[in-house]
């Protein structure tokens, strides 16, 4: 049950920090469309006097930047889907404590094995909750996020617990 409760919580540590990396990024890239959709937008709107004499031109991009904001959820997290992030977020911050919490009793030997056993597969009943949010919002984890989330989750463990994992 020890190796189970450890090997848990080392993968709650690291879907933590993948989620909150995750998120921050997506954040960014959405941040940076909109203001790239404003820019070519105002651009073709109010450019006009400039392209009164070329509005083909004002109307092409104009209609380039509606088809690119319908086609934006494909490419790029809309709100819903960062709002999806953070509620991935909370929960594994939470589970990861629940797990923590867990492991210094069990450590601690203030649980036996059997309620450790109880408590433990409780906890990972909830998970449940969270996977389908996680497969609806989380399309591909890069793999510079995963090493970065990986290294936070290293440091982590050797701070809190004094241990050190591959």
């Amino acid at each position: 049950m020890r190796e189970r409760i450890w090997r848990e919580l080392v993968q709650a540590i690291h879907n933590t920090e993948f989620a909150c990396l995750y998120a921050k990024e997506q954040r960014k890239y959405l941040t940076w469309f909109n203001i790239s959709i404003l820019v070519f937008s105002s651009g073709g709107v109010l450019g006009w006097p400039i392209w009164n004499e070329f509005a083909v031109v004002t109307s092409v991009i104009v209609a380039l930047m509606s088809l690119i904001r319908l086609v934006q959820p494909h490419f790029i997290m809309n709100d819903k889907q960062l709002s999806n992030l953070d509620k991935i977020y909370t929960f594994y911050s939470n589970y990861r404590n629940e797990l923590e919490k867990l492991w210094f009793d069990f450590e601690e030997a203030r649980c036996d094995s059997e309620k450790a056993h109880k408590r433990f597969y409780n906890l990972k009943e909830t998970e449940k909750e969270i996977s389908i949010t996680v497969n609806e919002t989380v399309r591909k984890e890069p793999k510079k996020l995963v090493n970065l989330a990986r290294k936070h989750s290293i440091d982590y463990i050797s701070q809190v617990f004094g241990y050190q994992t591959k």
